[in-house]
């Protein structure tokens, strides 16, 4: 996976995530809406094959970095715990 920031500001980034596409993006938006300081977290990907995803995450007083950085973690954690019990 490969991160690259397009914009960014104290409570807003948009990224590229380049070899990414629906099944991880809609999970990490998901998890970030559970994020009280998330106002907003959407992904778009223009063409399955030419397109380059993009994210975009707004928050009100927090680190959008940070927020994702929590996001993944509790990602991580859901599935160790999914895997803990195959």
């Amino acid at each position: 996976m490969e991160i690259k920031i397009t914009e960014m500001n104290e409570n807003f980034v948009k990224l590229v995530i380049k070899g990414e596409d629906h099944t991880y993006l809609n999970l990490l938006q998901h998890e970030l809406l559970k994020d009280e300081d998330v106002v907003l977290a959407k992904y778009n990907i223009p063409h399955p094959y030419v397109g380059e995803p993009e994210l975009v995450v707004r928050t009100k007083g927090k680190n959008p970095i940070q927020a994702i950085k929590e996001a993944n973690e509790r990602i991580v954690k859901k599935i160790e715990e999914v895997l803990s019990q195959i």
